[in-house]
């Protein structure tokens, strides 16, 4: 770089400070870079310096703009929430993976915007980023990414499915503990025995009774097995009232089979625990009519606000039998608040 411009390894060398600042200004995006990254790993204890160069996260090239916001989410610095929003919408594959890592550096977070970063990740249709998501949303610890994180255990490939699960545990909460044991009854072998482990790993009674529980073990057994096998499982946990149970039926809100879900949906309304609101919630999406009214009826026995505002979403479907359903349900709700 000495030949067609300043020398920037020489200047730090020399620790010559000041005309590495003004090479913040040159005219050669290469030559602002390079000061940047030399000024930015000096470590000077100097407000003029780090002012100068939060400058930079507007310099118009995107170059130097994306290495100067993501030093300053790594310092934690909010006043550039703007800038990060912007390179995780529109910035490339490689800028978005190496944001979401700057941010799983920082470890627990509640910043708004870092979390609606790793919320625009783990929906990213990019299969690495999304993985970096939820490896930043597993150091955020923080229990508002629980539901999005959840979402991820349905994915194809399933060590997609293992690492949100190894997420969930990082992130804690009995929210992802019910998560976290209907994953039992996953599919693949590779993230059964992998939520079986992470379960092992937390101390608590549920955790205990989904490992160890015969009651329970045989729900699950029926719940792996075949399509009939797995409706009547659905059934069999709401006739037995064995609520332990739920998370199974959590599962079974998103089976391939629509006789399962509508079965799950059935034995959920029973239970009328506001832990199902959300996969309830998610069933009044569902492409067959005959789920989306029992998705509603469940939802109609669970009185809670989240109930409440799903049912509302159900007033505009394009079924009218739905539509009727989900006044009288909406009816009912507002009556028992």
């Amino acid at each position: 770089m000495g030949l067609f411009g300043p020398n920037i390894d020489r200047l730090l060398n020399q620790k010559k400070f000041a005309e590495l600042v003004k090479c913040l200004d040159n005219r050669r995006a290469q030559v602002r870079y390079g000061a940047f990254v030399a000024l930015a790993g000096a470590g000077i204890a100097d407000d003029s310096v780090t002012a100068r160069l939060r400058e930079m996260t507007s310099d118009p090239d995107p170059w130097v703009k994306t290495i100067a916001t993501l030093h300053f989410t790594d310092r934690g610095d909010r006043s550039i929430s703007s800038n990060i929003r912007e390179l995780m919408s529109e910035g490339s594959r490689n800028a978005r993976i190496a944001l979401l890592r700057t941010i799983a550096g920082r470890g627990p977070d509640d910043d708004e915007t870092v979390m609606e970063i790793i919320m625009d990740g783990l929906a990213d249709r990019n299969d690495m980023v999304r993985r970096t998501a939820i490896t930043a949303a597993g150091a955020a610890r923080n229990r508002r990414l629980v539901p999005y994180v959840a979402e991820l255990l349905h994915e194809k490939q399933h060590q997609t499915r293992i690492h949100a699960a190894r997420a969930l545990y990082d992130i804690g909460g009995e929210e992802s503990i019910d998560h976290l044991i209907g994953l039992l009854a996953d599919r693949h072998p590779e993230v059964t025995a992998a939520a079986r482990s992470i379960l092992e790993a937390v101390d608590s009674g549920r955790t205990r009774m989904a490992l160890h529980d015969a009651r329970f073990m045989q729900m699950l057994a029926g719940m792996n097995g075949t399509e009939p096998q797995r409706r009547a499982a659905a059934i069999r946990i709401g006739n037995d009232a064995a609520r332990e149970c739920l998370p199974l039926l959590h599962r079974a809100c998103r089976d391939k089979y629509k006789g399962v879900r509508i079965e799950a949906l059935k034995s959920i309304a029973l239970f009328r625990d506001p832990s199902s609101a959300d996969c309830t919630a998610k069933l009044l999406e569902d492409r067959f009519f005959d789920v989306r009214i029992e998705a509603v009826r469940a939802l109609g026995q669970i009185v809670s606000e989240k109930s409440t505002k799903a049912l509302e979403t159900a007033l505009n479907d394009r079924n009218a039998r739905v539509r009727a359903e989900a006044e009288t349900a909406v009816r009912r709700m507002k009556s028992a608040l």
